[in-house]
């Protein structure tokens, strides 16, 4: 399937006017799957769905009004009473110089110009979720290095997100025959894309496993007791951003995948423990696979603290920016701070983390693994003494906050 006929169909199904059946409901999946948004009912309402082609009606067919180059054409865009929302689908097309960049320029003149209320995004999506390339986003993307990019572009893909909203859509077709044939062709085309070899589909349902057995041992009492705080599930909120049951569909892709569990470290008033206005001090559980490692860190797995900046929407790495905020502040053990090191990739008491065995735990070995979690005890071992492993290094945390 073509670039064009693979956005052309996900727009039929999602447009009142060419699935009047089922638009409602595929348009509220792809927002919990792929915006993750939480559009309310009448936003969704106000929906409209947007394509370039030539084949749509010219009321569904975008024409740029703010930018300068107006030749220029949005793949999919949907807009609400609330949002603008432009979609670009990259298959297999290089992208034009400054496209992503233009497309958020527009965007964000027609939230001007319209008063709407929520900030614009761009959505690119791909089939393992790549970045957009410096050349299309300009100066609103990257921030210093390919790891820490702009609240402005959101890199979705369709091996996890967009696979998760066309699996739900197929389990309620439509009754009309032209969108049922639509799904069931769009369906085989992304299974396609999120399609790994039989044993690494193994290692993934090994590590849904694992990280859902891991992040139960992260009840409220637990979190209570070490000064830890569950967060939402929004957009780029504690619970979005390094969340493990996106990532783990991307984790043998071509791109960058790091699965986690993350919460709030807080103070012994309970209250989350903040540098400045945009900073924030996090308590992460989780690994990286090998893709695009230019820090050369471990992909084993492990736990340590981390500094989140919501103005780049990604933690701290530099010492230079991390150390000066932890510094004689009684927060964590001035040792661990003193030893961090940029190629931890921003985790302060970077702890590698150790099975029921004493071995080290690399998803990104597929045979090892197969082997070190043969069984649902394997797991259930691991997951104990991890959780033994992980209170050793909270305790020097809570101790830090008496």
């Amino acid at each position: 399937m073509q670039e064009s006929e693979l956005y052309y169909s996900i727009y039929e199904l999602l447009s009142p006017r060419k699935n009047p059946e089922r638009w409602q409901l595929y348009l509220e999946l792809f927002d919990k799957h792929v915006l993750r948004l939480k559009m309310t009912k009448k936003e969704l309402e106000s929906a409209r769905v947007f394509v370039d082609d030539r084949k749509a009606p010219e009321e569904d067919r975008y024409h740029m009004q703010f930018i300068e180059n107006k030749l220029k054409r949005i793949d999919l865009l949907i807009i609400t009473n609330k949002r603008f929302i432009p979609i670009e689908v990259k298959i297999d097309a290089d992208d034009q110089p400054n496209q992503c960049r233009d497309y958020w320029r527009e965007a964000e003149k027609y939230h001007e110009t319209y008063s709407l209320s929520e900030p614009p995004v761009l959505y690119y999506l791909t089939p393992e979720g790549d970045f957009p390339s410096w050349e299309s986003v300009g100066d609103i993307g990257y921030e210093v290095c390919p790891f820490i990019r702009s609240d402005k572009i959101d890199d979705v893909a369709f091996c996890s997100e967009g696979f998760s909203w066309i699996a739900d859509c197929e389990d309620n077709p439509p009754k009309d025959i032209f969108q049922r044939n639509n799904l069931e062709r769009l369906y085989d085309e992304i299974y396609k894309m999120a399609n790994r070899n039989y044993l690494q589909r193994q290692v993934e349902e090994i590590m849904r496993k694992f990280f859902t057995a891991l992040d139960n041992r992260f009840d409220e009492n637990f979190c209570r007791k070490h000064h830890l705080k569950r967060g939402g599930n929004r957009r780029v909120e504690i619970g979005d951003c390094y969340t493990y049951k996106r990532f783990i569909d991307r984790f043998f892709g071509r791109a960058f995948s790091w699965p986690s569990i993350c919460l709030y470290c807080t103070d012994s008033a309970g209250n989350v423990i903040k540098f400045d206005e945009d900073k924030e001090l996090w308590f992460r559980v989780g690994c990286y696979n090998d893709r695009f490692s230019y820090l050369d860190e471990s992909t084993a797995f492990c736990a340590g603290f981390m500094i989140f900046s919501h103005k780049i929407k990604q933690c701290l790495y530099k010492e230079d920016d991390i150390k000066p905020l932890l510094d004689g502040k009684n927060i964590l053990h001035q040792e661990i701070i003193d030893k961090y090191d940029e190629k931890f990739n921003g985790l302060v008491g970077r702890t590698d983390l150790h099975d029921g065995q004493g071995n080290l735990i690399y998803f990104t070995d597929v045979d090892k693994t197969l082997t070190q979690f043969g069984t649902q005890e394997d797991i259930d071992r691991a997951v104990y003494n991890i959780m033994t492993e992980i209170e050793k290094l909270l305790e020097r945390f809570v101790n830090e906050m008496r």
